[in-house]
């Protein structure tokens, strides 16, 4: 058992001393890309919610003059959020076309799948408006939360990577990077002890050396600690400039007040 304990210690130390500071560096870079890339992609659902809401009171307003009065809030709804999706993406696209432009947003969109996410925000949200065109007054929040954490395009990054869970692994990165750190400390000290045990005493010329590429050694190792110290701060910063909270709720708000707006002028 010793014996199996042992080889795994000297296989760790042997390759981990070596490699753990690049593991950092490339999780470290790993993080940072799909970190903007799930901003971008939250980015896109927030811009979503604020054209609805800028369309909610436009409708309002009375602003559409070439819509006859709409009594019921479904259809209310249905109009807008189907004339958000058309002006967001469909009439933008063929602008796009006619002035033959190179357009990075709407590559973006394609890549991200932002406008499949749109348009199954929307039918989503209709489905559960039509049920509430008289009676109690519904839940505004509860339907909005549902629309948007039901979407798989806008929770998982390409369909496939959670968000919400990425996040909470994003929080957990500073802490990571320093224990990291620390522990490459270790495993560089470990990695250098053994040359101890070859000093011969009287050889002292012989012992100077193996000295001076001991503390060598650990200078390296030391660099592991500073390494895993600068990245916890950088990420650290950069999640503060980049939160999913704050905008997360405020896209909740703006969504939800519009169908409470809606609610309340089809009401009238």
């Amino acid at each position: 058992m010793n014996e199996f304990v042992n080889k795994i210690a000297t296989t760790l130390i042997a390759y981990g001393a070596d490699n753990l500071m690049m593991i950092m560096v490339i999780i470290f870079f790993v993080g940072i890309i799909l970190k903007f890339l799930m901003y971008y992609l939250l980015k896109a659902e927030y811009n979503f919610s604020s054209a609805f809401e800028t369309r909610t009171h436009r409708f309002i307003n009375h602003e559409y003059i070439e819509v006859k009065k709409i009594s019921k809030f479904h259809d209310a709804v249905e109009f807008l959020l189907k004339k958000t999706f058309k002006e967001s993406y469909v009439t933008r696209k063929k602008q796009l076309r006619k002035r033959k432009e190179d357009s990075t947003v709407a590559v973006f969109n394609k890549m991200f799948l932002i406008e499949v996410a749109a348009n199954s925000l929307v039918n989503d949200t209709l489905k559960q408006t039509k049920y509430h065109d008289s009676g109690k007054v519904p839940d505004f929040k509860s339907i909005t939360r549902y629309v948007f954490r039901s979407n798989p395009y806008f929770n998982k990054l390409w369909g496939v990577i959670p968000i919400g869970l990425t996040n909470n692994v994003f929080t957990k990165l500073p802490s990571l990077f320093i224990i990291g750190g620390i522990f490459g400390t270790f495993l560089g000290i470990s990695k250098g002890l053994p040359a101890l045990k070859a000093i011969d005493p009287g050889n002292i010329i012989a012992a100077q050396s193996t000295l001076a590429n001991f503390l060598d050694s650990m200078t390296f190792a030391m660099y592991s600690s500073v390494l895993g110290l600068f990245l916890s701060v950088c990420f650290t910063v950069l999640y503060a400039f980049m939160s999913f909270n704050s905008i997360y709720l405020n896209l909740v708000d703006k969504f939800t007040q519009s169908l409470e707006l809606l609610w309340k002028d089809t009401l009238l």
